[in-house]
């Protein structure tokens, strides 16, 4: 929900003065971030091409990536290729470009008919502007006594659905509300309910203002910023240091920690690129990954009431206002953290300077990577791993994003919500006991608050290449198997079966039918003949409950499997499609996959769910503890043997 404090969170830089590493002026490989002087190129290169106008808006500038083969044979000291791919408004039109960085050239300008950009800051706030004017909300607000407008902010975000004729015909309906932040600072919990507005963000004209009368606006406080930081009674410091510095190296952007070597950039759509992810296995360096990311994220809210009910985002394509991810500071990384800061655009295209994007450090697990007792002795040794943190922020929830990369061989993938529940104003000030079956669509947490009931789906893109990339996937059910013997009627065995295409890729976590899923190089072989492979193991996730023909359901529809695989396809980025705003729904992974494509002995990419239902706690408000979910990337039949044994007894 997009209220007067989203909008400023969205516009918010960070000043805090930490350690901090800078991206490199000049790129330094094919697929690092773009650098400041690579978005003045483009911004030049736009401007100079008479395309734009005063009402044309960037809302989308990301590199564009040179195709796979390209960027695996080249080598440093080789040209580096450098484009930009840019999604415009423009009263209304959805406009494509891409330029030649290099080149100082416009590949091409052109409109699309069907996609409908991300939302950019001006329309939102234009359209905010006019519904504090219209007549109508004046007299709801003056209904609920409140006059003085300085501190009422109006707002309407996009529906990312099509549910509406003004849709089809092309125009952006934006639906919202209004808040009251008199008593306090923040907007969250301050929503003047019973009020909703419908607008028409191309035209910039108020549809209709929906008044179904006066709700008591809640009281709670919510400047949890206030509260005093105190030690709990009998609190010690706990302190983690490291004199001699840090043991990883990063040598023109690539990382070298343990036996890993990776890459990684800091994407305004989804965030941390993780890529080139190789592990030195004794005198080869074998591949793992090629990238990996995020690549949607779907939060559907789930109150029937109009004004309500259109709330369900997607919000990396949606909201790429100044970036997906905001800065982290000292209590989200140790002391010992190193920084990085990127840059993402303005609504004109110009580069803004995004100050600790993400930090990187060191740390012990204080668990034993592996140990056993035997005799009167016992063995083991103590782990280490290194975490890449940022945190993905779109108005009220916060992400943090953790790729954590452990001396083992495995990548755990964690992401850990928090931030600030979404509520709205109720006339009820004590909670009804629902112990009778009634359905409940959310959580009373103070008086005249409800928070709402909501998922969480996020879809991680996985171009997994391990010792190279001709890759299968293959499924090890565990079976049931009868037994005739003395002590036992039954066991389980494992049955393994290769995906020959996509529809044998497209996969559910079944309790009653377990199964394992992994990426395996059919034409390598270890020791003992095993192909070599990792495994995408689950965590604790959810599917998604929506009706199937929902219009909300159908633009987040990928959170119908927790998992796909499809072929490589440099285009096929985001698992809802390119355009999730005004979007028919079924694109990306449901629309690719009904080609049904091969997926054996060939290049593919796994698609993986993490996800979680949200019924809220009355400890979730005002401000939510980190509650985190996470997967993992492990290697199966990878190594010979045990890649750890040998650590030393200091982690």
């Amino acid at each position: 929900m997009l209220t007067a404090s989203r909008l400023c969170s969205l516009l918010t830089l960070c000043g805090l003065s930490l350690p901090m590493l800078a991206q490199s002026r000049v790129p330094q490989h094919p697929l690092d971030g773009l650098t400041s002087t690579e978005y003045w190129t483009v911004h030049d290169v736009l401007f100079q091409s008479g395309h734009l106008t005063d009402k044309t808006h960037v809302a989308s500038l990301l590199l564009h990536e040179p195709v796979k083969d390209k960027v695996l044979e080249w080598k440093q000291g080789d040209a580096i290729p450098r484009e930009a791919d840019l999604i415009l408004e423009e009263d209304g039109k959805t406009i494509e470009a891409r330029v030649d960085i290099a080149g100082k050239k416009l590949e091409f300008w052109k409109e699309n008919p069907t996609g409908s950009a991300p939302v950019s800051m001006p329309e939102m706030m234009a359209l905010g502007a006019v519904a504090k004017k219209d007549p109508r909300v004046l007299e709801a607000l003056k209904k609920r006594g409140i006059t003085d407008l300085d501190n009422v902010g109006c707002f309407a975000g996009p529906l990312s659905f099509i549910v509406f004729p003004e849709q089809e015909q092309g125009h952006r309906i934006g639906w919202g509300a209004c808040t009251d932040t008199h008593g306090t600072y923040l907007s969250w919990g301050r929503t003047v309910e019973g009020l909703y507005i419908m607008g028409d963000m191309t035209t910039k004209k108020i549809l209709d203002v929906i008044d179904k009368g006066p709700i008591p606006m809640p009281k709670d406080d919510t400047n949890f910023e206030e509260a005093d930081a105190e030690a709990l009674p009998g609190t010690t410091p706990l302190l983690v240091t490291q004199p001699m510095g840090v043991s990883y190296k990063i040598d023109k952007g690539e990382v070298s920690w343990q036996n890993w070597r990776f890459r990684f950039r800091l994407d305004p759509r989804v965030g941390p690129v993780v890529n080139l992810v190789k592990f030195q296995d004794g005198d080869k360096l074998r591949s793992v990954m090629y990238e990996g990311s995020l690549s949607e994220m779907y939060v559907p809210y789930m109150d029937p009431e109009e004004g309500w009910n259109s709330r369900a985002f997607l919000d990396a394509g949606e909201f790429l206002l100044g970036g997906l991810i905001k800065p982290v500071g000292p209590d989200d990384c140790p002391e010992r953290a190193q920084y990085f800061r990127g840059f993402a655009p303005t609504d004109k295209g110009a580069p803004v300077l995004k100050p600790q994007l993400a930090c990187m450090f060191e740390r012990t697990s204080d668990n034993p990577a592996w140990r056993h007792f035997e005799g009167s002795s016992i063995s083991g040794r103590p782990s280490r791993e290194l975490v890449l943190r940022t945190a993905a922020v779109v108005g009220n929830y916060d992400y943090l994003m953790d790729w954590i990369f452990q001396q083992d061989g495995t990548i755990r993938v964690a992401v850990g919500a928090t931030g600030i529940v979404e509520t709205k104003s109720v006339k009820e000030e004590m909670a009804e006991h629902h112990m009778d079956g009634k359905p409940s669509n959310g959580t009373l947490v103070a008086p005249n608050l409800v928070a709402v009931n909501h998922d969480h789906f996020f879809s991680y893109r996985l171009d997994m290449d391990v010792d190279g990339t001709k890759n299968s996937f293959m499924v090890d059910k565990l079976v049931p198997q009868t037994i005739q013997a003395r002590t036992r009627k039954s066991i389980w065995a494992v049955e393994s079966s290769i995906a020959k295409t996509e529809k044998d890729g497209i996969r559910d976590i079944d309790l009653r039918n377990p199964g394992m899923w992994m990426f395996i190089n059919p034409n390598v072989h270890g020791a003992v003949g095993h192909p070599t492979g990792y495994e995408i193991m689950p965590g604790m996730t959810a599917v998604s409950n929506i009706s199937p023909d929902d219009p909300a359901q159908k633009v987040g529809a990928f959170s119908e499997h927790q998992m796909w695989v499809t072929p490589y396809k440099p285009d096929e980025l985001y698992a809802a499609g390119v355009y999730v705003t005004n979007s028919k729904g079924l694109e990306g992974l449901p629309a690719w996959t009904k080609a049904n494509r091969p997926i054996e002995d060939t290049d593919i990419v796994g698609w993986y769910t993490v996800g979680f239902h949200h019924v809220v706690r009355l400890e979730d408000w005002p401000v939510m503890p980190t509650m985190w979910h996470d997967f993992m990337i492990r290697p199966m039949n990878f190594f010979d043997k045990n890649p750890v044994m040998t650590l030393p007894h200091q982690p």
